[in-house]
């Protein structure tokens, strides 16, 4: 049986890549209408922290059901219905007025957002061939990337031209549009559309690890650091330090902050491609989490405080190194051969969403215990010096992290003979 065309293997993978950007962009979101959130709704930083951090409990708690109905029914059905739950989601927070009917509808659309990435990486593992796998997953983060950035400038100037309710409720309709597309052209399997299947893997070491579990655990705890804190700054804690700090615009620091996003992107292509290339995970997944944690600690000494440009940099390459956590998911698929990825994927999601849970928060938290009582168009100001104790904090949880992720065995990799991804063809 003949290999699936690439060009049918990404329109597949497109379809629930749509549903992952639109994820994306609700996930991020609060980071451009920080100022908008903190007139209306939170008026304080573990407030604006903690609605943030609503989406994530949901996305976490919904991992490892969200994997294990995928394994069981298909990316197609799970995609289709987390679009609608997805939209209502939008719907209450685009109408609420209160803190807690805002963190209602985002506690939904994380509940709805916690398939989008297990779903995705699950069509890839069945259309492309392992080879390209680690290559896909990063494209695949680069697609949230995208996301990312459209959640910033563009969303803050729509913000300002229409308010923020009625593009969250634009959010609605796409949702809508993205369900019935899902459950109209997905298909989860090659099979379905007489091609062969890469999920049926053929061991690639020449014994199975004795103790996958004891290694997938060390890999999830060396992964709660790195996405956690660049859901603390990036996702929304870089709009306000860049106005405060430096006195930009809010649609100015908007952009900066935009940068980071696509520096996380580039990062994931970059480490997914050279991980495919060298055949390893571990070796670079470690480059990436330590230079993401150098980069906090250069910001935590305020070497380039007086600089915006040289701290945009900074951001940019801290940013850019963490975008190595794609190789995480990439290593526990090898790690158990192939097998129940959607279980696998999300399993190992969850435990990157546990930081993205607790210090977006928590960096408030450090905040709010600096405040001098400073206050500009009612909302919070902080000195440097709070923002330089959250950044240590940040770079010293990175730091902590990485002691687990040294302590997981590799597996010894061979070539692949199942499907040769050169037999794929255009």
């Amino acid at each position: 049986m003949l290999a699936p065309p690439v060009r049918l293997s990404f329109a597949m993978w497109g379809l629930a890549a749509c549903f992952y950007l639109l994820d994306f962009f609700q996930r991020v979101s609060p980071a451009a209408l920080a100022l908008d959130l903190s007139r209306e709704i939170a008026n304080s930083a573990v407030a604006l922290g903690s609605l943030s951090s609503a989406y994530f409990i949901t996305y976490a708690g919904c991992q490892l059901p969200g994997g294990l109905l995928i394994d069981r029914y298909g990316s197609r059905r799970v995609l289709a219905g987390a679009a609608l739950l997805g939209m209502t989601g939008a719907l209450v927070f685009s109408q609420a007025h209160t803190a807690g009917s805002a963190a209602i509808g985002r506690l939904i659309i994380g509940a709805a957002g916690a398939v989008a990435w297990v779903g995705m990486l699950k069509l890839a593992s069945h259309w492309f061939s392992p080879k390209r796998f680690a290559g896909i997953t990063g494209l695949s983060l680069a697609v949230g990337g995208l996301g990312g950035v459209l959640s910033g400038l563009p969303l803050r100037l729509l913000s300002d031209a229409f308010g923020w309710r009625e593009v969250i409720l634009g959010s609605a309709v796409v949702a809508l549009i993205l369900a019935l597309a899902l459950y109209w052209w997905l298909r989860d399997e090659p099979e379905q559309m007489g091609y062969a299947n890469y999920a049926h893997p053929i061991p690639q070491t020449d014994q199975p690890l004795k103790r996958p579990w004891r290694d997938l655990s060390l890999l999830c705890l060396g992964q709660v650091g790195v996405t956690g804190s660049m859901a603390a700054m990036a996702w929304l804690w870089s709009v306000p330090y860049l106005t405060s700090q430096f006195s930009l615009p809010p649609a100015t620091a908007t952009i900066y902050s935009s940068l980071m996003i696509v520096g996380f992107s580039a990062g994931g292509v970059f480490f997914g491609q050279y991980s495919d290339r060298i055949e390893r995970r571990k070796q670079p997944l470690l480059i990436g989490s330590t230079l993401s944690a150098l980069g906090f600690a250069i910001l935590a000494t305020g070497l380039f405080q007086s600089s915006l440009y040289a701290t945009v940099a900074v951001l940019w390459l801290l940013s850019f190194a963490a975008g190595s956590m794609v190789l995480s998911f990439v290593f526990a698929k090898d790690l158990v051969h192939g097998q129940r990825t959607g279980t696998i994927v999300a399993l190992v999601n969850l435990s990157v969403m546990v930081g993205s849970i607790g210090l977006p928060p928590v960096f408030g938290a450090i905040l709010d215990a600096f405040w001098t009582g400073q206050m500009e168009a009612g909302v919070r100001q902080y000195p440097a010096e709070a923002y330089s104790w959250a950044f240590a904090f940040l770079g010293g949880w990175i730091a902590m992290t990485l002691v687990f992720q040294s302590l997981v065995h590799e597996p010894k990799r061979h070539p692949h003979r199942a499907l040769d991804p050169e037999t794929q063809i255009d």
